[in-house]
């Protein structure tokens, strides 16, 4: 069955409590009475106060009657167990009363098979009861009254054929002689049918699928076991006829001989669960965990005679619990030293749910209760639609969330930078359901970063001027050594040349990126030809570099609104990448395309290409490929991180095709008016 189909728990409470049959649901063996639509709490004389209650506290008249005991057989065995016409006292407007139902108590399990919960119906059919007890008595007491009268009219004719009264009890006498012996033939037959079925009840506990066994007397001498508690026990059927502390003499300083005298002295059923208990196997004491019914046994007069005992190893559900408690200690521990602040967000309900440590990140009290509105108001206005459309869109598409934002105290109104990492997590059905991960404080890195970012952006900027005025006296050296026809100096201030720009290049990256992640980063957009720029930016490239073809294929006129100048600086440096990742001699193919209404420039080469794992950090801020090829190449890896980030900035995607030793094709998309 899909998900979609299924009521949810709310729904299905809803369904019991519009139902004409008296419905309740109970859970763990307290019983406690997770529901009960009106038609229930009429029978019982309640109100809804009494739902959340143990059923003892909710209803402490059925102290001593046997329904409670029945309800926790049926959770402990997932058995239903059902009967009709069966008497109950119950307190109702304050009168203890007696009343008759049919019920049905049915375990209701989850998709492991392991019950978790028990359906209680039941149907009050006092009036058809009690009527046909009447119609019974009416119907005996109308037998009594004709066999009266014809006791009558066989009195008569006794009195009038007083002579024949001889023969006639001498006839009767024989009747009687045979109905004697037709009695004798019952009683046999019913003492071999009641044999039978005491056999019968010792086959089912001996064929029972579960450890069940009787003990005898209050010394709990055992009477009838099974070769499940056998088993369980690790013993052999030599234990039969002994005392139980003779049988497992473990178990004297351990509390399960004492509760069992308990219970045959107060015919009091007693249910255990996950009980410890130490039992010796192969010689050595061994731990195990148990659930365990202690229940009164009685003879046909009523009497306590014994207990019988139903026990289910549970070792290894409470150690893999025990194992799985301790591994989110260990993950809690972790997360609390990593001073690390988690969150659950359910998509549907948007229940939000933080830790104390994301709370204090958030400027909120550890004890103050924070909705997804609340943690959302505390980041500034200019990062909060970027972060919701992230969340929004790792909801609906179901990839990682990964993000950096500040947030701003609530209360102590502090700056903080955080970094979040979030996933879309399924539930038992496998529906993609809650959205969870984990934000970590990076205040003291963000702003070392911003530190060292100024830094650069200072210094980068200080480095311009001395080189402006070399760049100046450069060219005017080669303008002197031209017209004085020196060829070796014109060479020399040429390669000059050449590294004053290699230079001014790198100057420019760095107070880039310093002004890209200050904010200080403008685009100044206008319309342009995208196809003349690219040919532009090709033609200068030309200039300085003959040791590749480049090739420029374009489709048709394409006009674009962006800053032409960094759209300009995103092409050069492709163009500068692809010359420097490959073998002189090669060929540079630059494409210039429209599709789906998107601009797209493509340059590729013939170079060594790009490993897998590499594509996807390619474009991070100072990545560099490490390769032995690359060592030769200069850089800092700032280059692809500013194409990224201005093409991001443009509403435009940036991207790369791959393979090793094949060459790469760098492309990006822009949109056309």
């Amino acid at each position: 069955m899909n998900s979609s189909s299924r009521f949810s728990s709310d729904e299905l409470l809803e369904i019991l409590s519009l139902s004409h049959n008296a419905t309740a649901i109970h859970s763990t063996m307290a019983l406690t009475v997770q529901t009960a639509n009106d038609a229930m709490l009429a029978i019982w004389g309640k109100d809804r106060s009494v739902i959340g209650l143990p059923l003892e506290e909710a209803l402490p008249e059925l102290k001593g009657q046997p329904f409670i005991g029945m309800m926790q057989a049926v959770l402990n065995t997932g058995i239903t167990h059902e009967d009709v016409n069966t008497p109950a006292d119950l307190v109702v407007n304050g009168k203890l009363q007696t009343f008759y139902f049919d019920f049905s108590y049915r375990a209701i399990k989850n998709a492991q098979g392991e019950t978790y919960c028990l359906l209680h119906t039941a149907t009050d059919v006092t009036d058809r009861y009690l009527k046909h007890q009447a119609l019974l008595s009416a119907q005996k007491t109308e037998a009594a009254l004709a066999r009266e009268q014809s006791l009558n009219e066989e009195l008569a004719t006794t009195i009038e054929e007083l002579s024949a009264t001889n023969k006639e009890l001498k006839d009767t006498q024989q009747k009687l002689e045979q109905l004697n012996t037709e009695l004798e033939d019952r009683v046999a037959r019913r003492t071999m049918a009641l044999s039978k079925s005491e056999a019968n009840f010792r086959n089912m506990i001996l064929q029972a699928p579960v450890a069940i066994g009787l003990f005898k007397g209050y010394d709990m001498v055992l009477d009838m076991i099974n070769d499940k508690f056998l088993q369980l026990w690790g013993r052999d059927k030599s234990v039969l006829g002994k005392r139980l502390e003779d049988a497992l003499p473990e178990l004297r300083d351990q509390p399960f001989i004492k509760i069992m005298q308990g219970v045959y002295a107060t015919d009091v059923p007693y249910f255990g669960n996950e009980a410890k208990v130490m039992l010796e196997r192969n010689g050595r004491m061994e731990e195990g965990f148990y659930n365990f019914i202690n229940h009164p046994f009685k003879d046909a007069e009523g009497n306590t005679t014994g207990i019988i005992v139903v026990a289910t190893d549970v070792t290894e559900q409470v150690q893999a619990r025990k194992e799985l408690e301790k591994a989110e200690e260990k993950t809690r521990f972790a997360l609390e030293a990593a001073n690390v602040g988690t969150w659950f967000l359910d998509v549907e309900t948007r229940e939000f749910v933080v830790s104390a440590r994301l709370k204090e990140q958030f400027g909120y009290y550890a004890d103050e209760e924070v909705t997804y509105e609340m943690a959302a108001a505390a980041i500034p206005d200019e990062y909060k639609e970027k972060v919701m459309k992230a969340v929004e869109k790792a909801i609906t598409t179901g990839r990682d969330y990964v993000m950096e934002h500040p947030v701003i105290g609530h209360h102590d109104q502090k700056k903080r930078w955080v970094r979040a990492y979030g996933k879309l997590y399924p539930d038992d059905s496998g529906k993609l359901s809650h959205f969870s991960g984990l934000i970590i404080d990076i205040t003291e890195q963000k702003q070392d970063e911003m530190r060292k970012n100024d830094f650069i952006g200072m210094v980068s900027h200080e480095l311009k001027t001395p080189l402006t005025s070399l760049s100046a006296y450069a060219q005017m050296l080669y303008n002197k050594a031209r017209n004085n026809d020196d060829g070796f100096t014109l060479g020399a201030l040429e390669k000059v040349n050449t590294q004053v720009k290699k230079m001014s290049t790198m100057i420019n990256g760095f107070l880039n990126v310093s002004r890209l992640e200050s904010g200080r980063i403008f685009l100044n957009k206008h319309d342009f030809a995208l196809d003349e720029l690219v040919a532009e930016m090709i033609d200068d490239a030309r200039l300085t570099i003959a040791s590749h073809n480049i090739n420029f294929t374009h489709s048709e006129p394409l006009m674009l609104n962006a800053d032409r100048d960094k759209i300009g600086s995103v092409i050069s440096n492709l163009l500068s990448n692809a010359v420097k990742y490959s073998p002189r001699g090669k060929n540079i193919q630059v494409e210039c395309r429209l599709i789906n209404n998107m601009a797209q420039i493509s340059v590729k080469d013939e170079g060594m290409g790009v490993k897998p794992q590499d594509i996807e950090k390619i474009f991070d801020r100072y990545y560099r490929v490490e390769s032995s090829h690359t060592q030769t190449v200069s850089g800092f890896g700032i280059g692809l991180y500013l194409c990224a980030e201005i093409v991001h900035r443009h509403d435009g995607k940036i991207g790369v095709e791959s393979q090793k030793a094949e060459g790469s094709t760098f492309y990006f998309t822009l949109p056309v008016n």
